[in-house]
């Protein structure tokens, strides 16, 4: 069993808040004990355990506590109250901390692998993998007053990674920097993973928390509000930052009698809607294939104005559930959606994702060309996508499912099917997300 490298328990952090600067003074001389401070509860009895090898991430809106909390960890911040035992030795990444603006890129380097009790030696041995991940030319030797954000980001995490901690705290340090660098970065950090290293990734990147992270923790106004897999865990912080509703209090909309009155036009080929006078042919049409029902249990997010009833994924020629193929199948994705209040500019669309998280494919009805009017409260709509299969690299493969409305969500549900791809031919043996699948060789000898 993986041993314990971080236990917190009943940990507060409670920080005395003044109205002027001379108020602390006086509090301090004051003979009748005034008190002049207001009292913030940072952190509210945090409690919980990682394991050696844990890639933990962390989200919650700004100012929840969750800086605070990786400075606790960090041994930067003292509890007021509480414990927190670490076993091994920690690095904390955050953006430009305990640089000192004076000192050049490579001063505050040695500075700060002094400060965990590396000698000069070692010091300089590190210094040469410091100096080439930053990459950040000769501004390495300039003042860190001159850099610009990203040169901070770049220097925090190249000292921070390569100073070898047996736990890394990540805090935001992918938030600035280009894409080359952010790549960098997580290659670094899967790589720390790999050699069994601790991480806690604190970030608003909900995509990347669910790509890397084991398991995940919201932190929400200084105390644990959910911890376990991250997908439930940022699926409920999601729906609680763009609807503001808690996993507990989201409740759905009741039912509305189906009226197909308003049905005004048929989408053909991509997409079908239902009204009174197609409704019966299109459900014998549909009758039988397999429907996947039980949605509910999925992670979800929206408003509720309309809702995902069911789903079909299937092949073309035999109308089986795609559950393993080749890939190069024609399939058919059915979406039966019912519209609860009115849906301006519809677009409804599907994810395809990878076992590592990463986004493979993805289309929606306005990419097919077919452009939907609003849907009105009451319709229930068959959204039909029919496509051809690419040529998928062998492995586990997730759709992930949803209808938006301009910038609002009124329904989408992550990971609600799964299939796999599975190659036996020598095509199969290739690395990559996608095969090749015509391609020719020559080998020509000059002498």
């Amino acid at each position: 069993m993986p041993e314990t490298v971080i236990n917190v328990e009943n940990v507060t952090k409670i920080f005395r808040i003044y109205d002027y600067p001379g108020d602390r003074l006086k509090e301090a001389f004051s003979f009748k004990r005034e008190k002049l401070h207001t009292d913030f509860h940072a952190l509210k009895n945090i409690t919980f355990a990682v394991k050696k090898g844990e890639f933990l991430g962390i989200v919650g809106k700004n100012g929840a506590g969750k800086s605070t909390l990786l400075k606790v960890l960090s041994r930067e911040l003292t509890p007021t109250s509480g414990k927190v035992t670490i076993n091994g030795k920690v690095s904390l990444l955050q953006l430009g901390v305990g640089f000192d603006p004076e000192l050049t890129g490579v001063d505050n380097a040695r500075f700060a692998s002094k400060l965990l009790g590396y000698d000069d030696d070692e010091i300089e041995e590190m210094l040469e993998d410091i100096i080439a991940f930053a990459d950040i030319g000769e501004f390495i030797y300039h003042p860190v007053k001159t850099y610009s954000s990203g040169m901070y980001s770049r220097l925090s995490f190249a000292v921070g990674i390569n100073i070898d901690p047996d736990i890394l705290i990540a805090d935001e340090v992918l938030a600035v920097g280009d894409m080359r660098f952010s790549q960098k970065c997580l290659r670094k950090m899967r790589e720390f993973k790999d050699n069994g290293k601790t991480i806690i990734f604190v970030t608003h990147d909900i995509q990347s928390v669910n790509a890397f992270c084991d398991r995940a923790m919201w932190i929400k106004d200084g105390e644990i509000f959910i911890r376990g897999d991250s997908k439930t865990v940022t699926t409920g912080f999601q729906n609680y930052m763009l609807f503001d509703k808690l996993p507990d209090e989201f409740q759905e909309l009741p039912d509305q009698p189906i009226n197909n009155s308003n049905s005004k036009t048929r989408q053909e080929a991509h997409m079908r809607s239902l009204d009174a006078d197609s409704a019966l042919g299109t459900q014998q049409q549909y009758s039988d294939i397999e429907w996947q029902e039980d949605l509910k249990k999925y992670p979800c997010v929206g408003d509720g104005r309309a809702e995902i009833m069911r789903l079909a994924f299937v092949k073309q020629e035999s109308m089986e559930s795609v559950k393993v193929v080749q890939g190069n199948e024609d399939v058919i994705l059915l979406l039966d959606i019912q519209v609860k209040e009115k849906v301006e500019n519809p677009q409804i669309g599907w994810l395809l994702y990878n076992r590592q998280g990463l986004l493979m494919l993805h289309t929606n009805n306005d990419i097919c060309g077919k452009a939907l009017e609003c849907l009105t409260a009451g319709q229930r709509v068959i959204a039909e996508f029919r496509f051809k299969l690419p040529n998928l690299a062998n492995g586990n493969y997730v759709l992930s499912i949803g209808l938006q409305s301009h910038a609002d969500m009124p329904h989408k549900i992550d990971d609600v099917y799964e299939f796999c791809v599975a190659r036996s031919d020598v095509k199969g043996t290739q690395c990559g997300y996608v095969i090749i699948e015509k391609e020719n060789f020559e080998i020509r000898f000059l002498m």
